[in-house]
C-alpha cells in the first residue's frame, strides 16, 4: 500500500482542480447555449421585420406603379387634368368610375380624390367640391406652393370627408399629375392604417412579439396594442421607400432580461471556479515540484563537477558533445528553412508567370496539387488581373539606390495585400517586371465586384503617394469566370494602360470603362497634321490652334499611347517634309535642333498633358527661330505681302505670276523664284493649295452645287475643278462632301 502512496497523493491533489474545471465547462455550455438561443431569437425577428417591410412596399410600390401607369395611358384622366370643365358631368362619371375600379383592384386603398389646379375642382370618389371648401384642404395646401416632382407618402394623419363619419388613421400617396399644358394637378390616395396592421399580423404572433411602425415625425402608424405591457427592442430597420422606421421585438422582455441577468451570474460563477482551480493547480504543482527541483539541483551540480574533472583532462564531456550537437542540428534546420522560404517564393512567382501567360495549369486537379503546398489562389472562383505601373520609373531609379528600390517595391507589395484582407479580398501579387506589379484578385461576389477592386486599389494608392512619395497608376482587366480566361485578363489590364497617356499618372483604369476609338480617326488626323505642318512653314500663327486642336480631339476619342505615339511620329515627319521644302538654312536648324527636341519630348512624356506642354514649348522655339531667319532674309518681306494678297484674293480666276508681277512690279521669273526660296513651294502649287482648302471648307459648310463652288474659288471650269481637286484630296468634291455628310451624321 506503501508504494502507492504517491500515486494516492496525486489522483487526490488533482481531483479538486479536474471537478472545478468540468463544472467551469458545464456553467460555459449552458450560457453558450443560452448565447446562441438568443443571437437566434434575434435573427429570426430581423427575418420577420425585413419580410413585413418587404410586403409593406411591395404593396404601396405596386399602388405607385399602377397609378402612374393608369395616369399615363388612361385618356380620361389625361382629359380630366387638361381640358376637363366642371360642368362636364359625363366625363367626371367617368373618373369617378376609375377610382372605384382603381380601389377595388387594390383593397388596401380607402379612398382617393384628384386635384386640378387649373379651375381649382377637387373630385373625390365619393363626392366633388372646390378646392377652399374640401375637408382635406388643410393637408392638400402645402403641396400646392412646393416643387413635387416624385410621388410621396406622408405620415400618419387623420382624414375626415364627411362630418357623419369618424375621422379615420390613414397614410396618403401624392402624386402630381404629368400633364402641364393648362396647368398642373394632383392625385391623392388614402390608406388606412388598420389595413396595413391587417396585411402584416399573420406574420408573427402577437403574444410572443411585436412590430411597430414610425414615420419621419416619430408617430406610430399602426394602432397600438394597450394589453402589451413590457416590449424588449431587438431589431430596427428603415423603408427604402418611404423612409418609415420598423421595429420590432419580444412582449414581456421582463422575463428575458432576468434570464439574461441569471446567465451573467452563472458565467461570472464560472469564471470564479475556474480562477480558483487554476490556483490550485499552481499551488499542487509548486508542491509537487519541490522533490524535482532538488534533483535538478543535485543534477547540475554533478554536472558542474564532472565539467571541471573533464576540462582537467583537456577531454570534451558528453554535455558539451550534446550541446555542440543540438545546436549544429538547429543551425543546419533553420538554414533548409531559409531555403526552402526563397524556393517557395521563387516557385510562387514563376507560377503567378506561367498563370498570366496561360501556361499552366491544365486543369484545375493540377493546380489544386500545388495549392496545398503553397498557399494560391482558389482558381475555382473568378478572378480578376490587375497592373500597378511606378509613374516617373525612370526618375524613380535614378533617384533610389537599387536597395532602396527593392525596399520600396517591397513595401508596395505588403501594403496592397494587408489593404486587400481589410477589405475581405484575397490578392495574389507578384512584379513581372522592373515597373510593374501584377495582382490576381479573387472575386467573393461577382456583383459587386469592381466597387470591391476599386476600394482596394483607391486606398493602395493614396497610401502610397502619402507614405511613399510616389504615384501609381492601376488598370484593371476583366473578370475571367475560368481559370482559361486569366490571361485575357491579364491582357486587357496591358491593354487598359495605353491609356495612361489619356488618363493621367496616379489613376485607376478599368478596361470596362474604355470607349473604343472609331474606325477612320486616323485619316481625319493624318489631314490635319499635314495642314497644321504647312501653315507652320508658311510662318502662319494659326498653327498653335490647329495643334491645340488636334490635342483636343485626341483627349475625346480617347485614343490609346500607341495611336499617340504613331500620330506624333507623323507630325514629326510632316513638319521633317515640309521642311525640306524651304531654304538650306531652315532645313539645317530642324535636323540639328527641331526634330531631336521632339523626339526627345516624345520619349519623355508619360501623359497626354505632359506631350502636349512639351512639344508645343519645342514647336514655338522652332517657329520663332524661322520667324527670325526670314525676318533677316532681303525679299521675305514682300513675299509675306504676297502671300497675304493671294489668300485675300485667291478666288480671282485672273490670279497668276504676270498678274502678281504688274501689282507688285516684279519680274515673273524673279518673283517665282524669290517664291519657291522663301515658301518652299512653286506659285502655282501655293495657289491651288489656297483654293482647294476654301473648296473644301465650302463643300463641308454650305449646300452650293459642285459648279458655284468652283466658280467661288476661282475655276472658270468646274470639270478642271474637279480634276484637280481629286488630285490634291484623293477623292471627287462629291466623294468628298458625301464623306463629311457620313462622319457628321
Amino acid at each position: 500500500m506503501k508504494k502507492k502512496s504517491w500515486f494516492y497523493r496525486q489522483l487526490l491533489l488533482y481531483m479538486p482542480a479536474f471537478f472545478i474545471v468540468f463544472s467551469f465547462i458545464f456553467f460555459v455550455f449552458f450560457q453558450m447555449l443560452s448565447d446562441q438561443s438568443r443571437k437566434d431569437a434575434i435573427k429570426a425577428n430581423e427575418t420577420l421585420l425585413l419580410q413585413s417591410i418587404t410586403s409593406i412596399d411591395s404593396s404601396m410600390k405596386t399602388i405607385e406603379q399602377m397609378l402612374l401607369s393608369n395616369m399615363l395611358n388612361n385618356p380620361d384622366l389625361s382629359v380630366f387634368f387638361n381640358d376637363g370643365k366642371q360642368s362636364d358631368y359625363y366625363l367626371n362619371i367617368k373618373v369617378v368610375q376609375f377610382m372605384k375600379n382603381f380601389m377595388i383592384s387594390y383593397p388596401l386603398v380607402d379612398s382617393m380624390y384628384l386635384v386640378r389646379m387649373n379651375d381649382e375642382f377637387i373630385l373625390s370618389n365619393s363626392m366633388n367640391a372646390n378646392l377652399l371648401d374640401y375637408p382635406d384642404y388643410k393637408f392638400i395646401k402645402p403641396y400646392l406652393t412646393e416643387a413635387v416632382y416624385e410621388t410621396k407618402w406622408s405620415g400618419v394623419r387623420k382624414f375626415q370627408e364627411f362630418d357623419f363619419k369618424e375621422p379615420e388613421q390613414v397614410i396618403s400617396l401624392v402624386l402630381k399629375a404629368p400633364y402641364i399644358r393648362n396647368g398642373e394637378g394632383f392625385v391623392f390616395v388614402n390608406i388606412k392604417t388598420d389595413s396595413l396592421n391587417t396585411l402584416i399580423q399573420p406574420m408573427y404572433s402577437e403574444d410572443v412579439s411585436y412590430i411597430d411602425i414610425l414615420d419621419d415625425a416619430g408617430n406610430s402608424i399602426l394602432p397600438e396594442d394597450h394589453g402589451i405591457s413590457h416590449k424588449k427592442l431587438i431589431s430596427t430597420a428603415t423603408s427604402p421607400l418611404t423612409g418609415w422606421s420598423y421595429e420590432s421585438g419580444l412582449v414581456n422582455g421582463g422575463l428575458v432580461n432576468i434570464a439574461n441577468q441569471l446567465f451573467n451570474v452563472w458565467f461570472i460563477v464560472g469564471l470564479l471556479m475556474m480562477g480558483a482551480g487554476v490556483w490550485w493547480i499552481v499551488f499542487v504543482s509548486r508542491r509537487n515540484y519541490r522533490p524535482i527541483e532538488q534533483i535538478v539541483l543535485q543534477i547540475q551540480k554533478f554536472s558542474q563537477d564532472k565539467t571541471n574533472v573533464l576540462l582537467q583532462e583537456k577531454r570534451q564531456d558528453e554535455f558539451s558533445f550534446i550541446q555542440s550537437a543540438l545546436s549544429s542540428m538547429l543551425e543546419q534546420s533553420n538554414s533548409y528553412q531559409q531555403q526552402y522560404r526563397e524556393d517557395l517564393l521563387l516557385r510562387r512567382t514563376y507560377l503567378f508567370q506561367q498563370l498570366l501567360e496561360s501556361q499552366y495549369p491544365a486543369n484545375l486537379a493540377e493546380w489544386e496539387s500545388r495549392s496545398e503546398i503553397i498557399q494560391l489562389n482558389d482558381l475555382s472562383k473568378p478572378q480578376t488581373v490587375c497592373v500597378i505601373e511606378l509613374d516617373k520609373f525612370n526618375q524613380f531609379v535614378g533617384q533610389y539606390t537599387q536597395q532602396d528600390q527593392y525596399l520600396i517595391k517591397f513595401a508596395l507589395k505588403s501594403v496592397i495585400q494587408e489593404i486587400a484582407q481589410k477589405h475581405a479580398t484575397h490578392v495574389w501579387a507578384e512584379w513581372i517586371s522592373n515597373s510593374k506589379l501584377g495582382l490576381l484578385i479573387q472575386m467573393n461576389d461577382v456583383h459587386h465586384c469592381e466597387q470591391e477592386i476599386l476600394n482596394v486599389l483607391e486606398n493602395s494608392r493614396v497610401w502610397v503617394e502619402e507614405h511613399l512619395k510616389l504615384t501609381i497608376t492601376a488598370c484593371v482587366g476583366g473578370t475571367a469566370e475560368e481559370f482559361t480566361s486569366i490571361s485575357e485578363s491579364y491582357k486587357q489590364a496591358l491593354h487598359a494602360l495605353k491609356y495612361k497617356m489619356i488618363f493621367g499618372e496616379n489613376s485607376i483604369i478599368f478596361y470596362t470603362s474604355i470607349r473604343m476609338e472609331e474606325q477612320g480617326k486616323s485619316f481625319d488626323y493624318f489631314q490635319r497634321i499635314q495642314e497644321m505642318a504647312q501653315s507652320f512653314r508658311l510662318v502662319r500663327h494659326d498653327w498653335q490652334e490647329q495643334y491645340k486642336s488636334i490635342l483636343n480631339n485626341i483627349n475625346q476619342d480617347m485614343l490609346n499611347q500607341d495611336h499617340i505615339v504613331r500620330l506624333t511620329d507623323y507630325m514629326i515627319y510632316s513638319l521633317g517634309h515640309e521642311m525640306n521644302k524651304m531654304a538650306k538654312e531652315f532645313q539645317e536648324h530642324w535636323i540639328r535642333v527641331g526634330e531631336p527636341s521632339l523626339q526627345d519630348a516624345l520619349a519623355n512624356s508619360e501623359t497626354l498633358e505632359q506631350l502636349e506642354i512639351q512639344v508645343e514649348q519645342v514647336l514655338e522655339q522652332i517657329f520663332e527661330h524661322l520667324l527670325l531667319l526670314q525676318q533677316t532674309r532681303n525679299h521675305s518681306e514682300i513675299i509675306r505681302s504676297i502671300r497675304s494678297y493671294m489668300e485675300k484674293e485667291s478666288v480671282n480666276p485672273n490670279l497668276s505670276l504676270d498678274f502678281l508681277s504688274e501689282q507688285f512690279h516684279i519680274n515673273p521669273k524673279s518673283l517665282s523664284k524669290l517664291f519657291k526660296e522663301e515658301t518652299g513651294q512653286k506659285f502655282v502649287d501655293y495657289l491651288i493649295e489656297l483654293r482647294i482648302n476654301h473648296a473644301r471648307h465650302l463643300l463641308e459648310d454650305t449646300h452650293h452645287s459642285i459648279q458655284e463652288i468652283a466658280a467661288a474659288v476661282g475655276y472658270t471650269n468646274a470639270i478642271s475643278f474637279g480634276r484637280m481637286f481629286k488630285k490634291v484630296v484623293s477623292v471627287s468634291p462629291g466623294e468628298y462632301r458625301e464623306q463629311v455628310s457620313r462622319k457628321n451624321a
